[in-house]
């Protein structure tokens, strides 16, 4: 059913890109309820944030703290954000092998425009290099930085030239038609560079990456050329910042994306998964001694909310779900397997619509064989009728820069039920493919 844009909401509102909207009123466990009293299940996790499900339970916790204190000027300290702020030093320190400091922002993109500040106290405001296909935020500054040029366009903004490396998919077949993602012609990319520095900027501030680049298509870099292109550029003075935003809290597997390759970062931006969805949060994490007073002195960051004691009583009831780090390898291990089984069954059911499929911890992806993602998608998300009665509406994940991907990231709490409704949804939604 075609559904425009209210009257009293901006167009470019990124939830009405399609024609059927549901407006959402309940939600539970790995499910939503519309106001038709209809049923989805989610298995984007809200964009990547709900990885513990719609758990009413970590709010009515986190209200009982921030009760206490229902209100704090940003320029204040407390007990909890402290409390906080040092569990996360401790996780992410863990991980990286080195001591760091945690400094907090609201939400994912001004995380990624914090950590390009720290960079730019520590090393000077050079220039920045990403992936070709990588995406870290929709604000101007982090929209310059994004691989889409429609996230580039609206507002330009002066932040020193990007030089975006093209990067091979670990997951592509050695005969992929496409050169660009064949890992032998991106290291010879790199030894261009290396060799003569045609097309590299002179001063590089920082190598900004994701573990796994989500809106490019859930592709995962292969490891041989992150190192390669992490030593070379390291080497020059850059700093290594990996966005976290979508991969952090086992979302692929270890407790947070860098682990998969080995990287050892330099600054780590966390968001999504720290509030479960239910409040904007970010953790900007920087090895000793990035900000410390001497690099990032008192004052040279403050932001209003990012303090606020229900947000982080929620990051720290979320901290307490994801204590046992050993639970959560083994549940995402199982749920990788179950996620490769319903990629591969949905493939068996339509092969003439799927290309190759493949699963890496709580994500899974079809690569389809023409750009067909995004009327997949919408054949998935209406609840249909069946035998049994109504089979429910399925969200799945696909983006504009890679119209021939859908992705599966649910929470990763859900269950086998849900799990075969997705089944079930992707397969419907390939069918209508004809």
């Amino acid at each position: 059913m075609k559904q425009g844009v209210p009257r009293f909401l901006g167009a470019g509102d990124f939830t009405y890109r399609g024609d059927f909207v549901p407006r959402f009123v309940a939600g539970e466990g790995s499910r939503l309820t519309d106001a038709d009293g209809r049923t989805y299940v989610d298995a984007e996790a809200a964009n990547g944030t709900v990885a513990l499900g719609y758990d009413a339970s970590l709010l009515v916790e986190a209200s009982k703290v921030a009760m206490a204190m229902p209100a704090l000027p940003s320029f204040c300290e407390s007990e909890l954000r402290l409390k906080v702020a040092d569990r996360l030093a401790t996780e992410v320190s863990r991980a990286a092998g080195a001591p760091g400091r945690i400094s907090f922002e609201v939400g994912g993109a001004q995380g990624i425009e914090l950590a390009m500040k720290i960079v730019a106290s520590c090393r000077g405001w050079g220039s920045v290099v990403t992936l070709q296909g990588g995406y870290h935020g929709r604000s101007p500054f982090t929209g310059a930085l994004s691989a889409s040029a429609r996230y580039r366009r609206p507002i330009p903004v002066g932040i020193g030239e990007v030089v975006r490396l093209p990067c091979p998919d670990r997951e592509s077949r050695p005969s992929e038609p496409t050169p660009d993602v064949g890992e032998e012609a991106c290291m010879a990319y790199l030894r261009t560079l290396d060799e003569d520095q045609s097309g590299v900027p002179d001063e590089v501030s920082a190598l900004l990456l994701e573990p796994v680049l989500n809106v490019g298509g859930m592709a995962l870099p292969r490891e041989s050329f992150l190192t390669a292109a992490i030593s070379q550029f390291r080497s020059s003075g850059a700093l290594v910042v990996v966005d976290e935003i979508f991969t952090g809290f086992h979302r692929v597997g270890p407790r947070f994306g860098f682990e998969l390759h080995g990287i050892k970062p330099d600054i780590v931006v966390l968001s999504k998964a720290l509030t479960n969805g239910t409040a904007g949060l970010s953790a900007v994490w920087a090895r000793e001694p990035l900000l410390d007073p001497d690099h990032f002195p008192p004052g040279s960051h403050s932001s209003t909310f990012s303090g606020t004691p229900l947000m982080l009583s929620v990051a720290e009831s979320v901290l307490d779900r994801f204590a046992d780090r050993g639970e959560w390898l083994t549940r995402v291990a199982d749920l990788e397997t179950s996620l490769a089984g319903l990629v591969e069954e949905a493939a068996e059911a339509v092969p003439s619509a799927v290309e190759s499929t493949n699963a890496k911890g709580g994500v899974a992806r079809l690569r389809l064989r023409e750009p067909a993602a995004w009327e997949v998608r919408n054949a998935a998300l209406e609840p249909s009728r069946n035998a049994a009665g109504e089979a429910p509406g399925v969200l799945l994940a696909s983006t504009g820069m890679s119209p021939d991907v859908i992705a599966i990231h649910p929470p990763l709490t859900i269950g086998e039920t849900d799990l075969t409704a997705i089944r079930d949804g992707l397969i419907r939604g390939l069918r209508s493919l004809g």
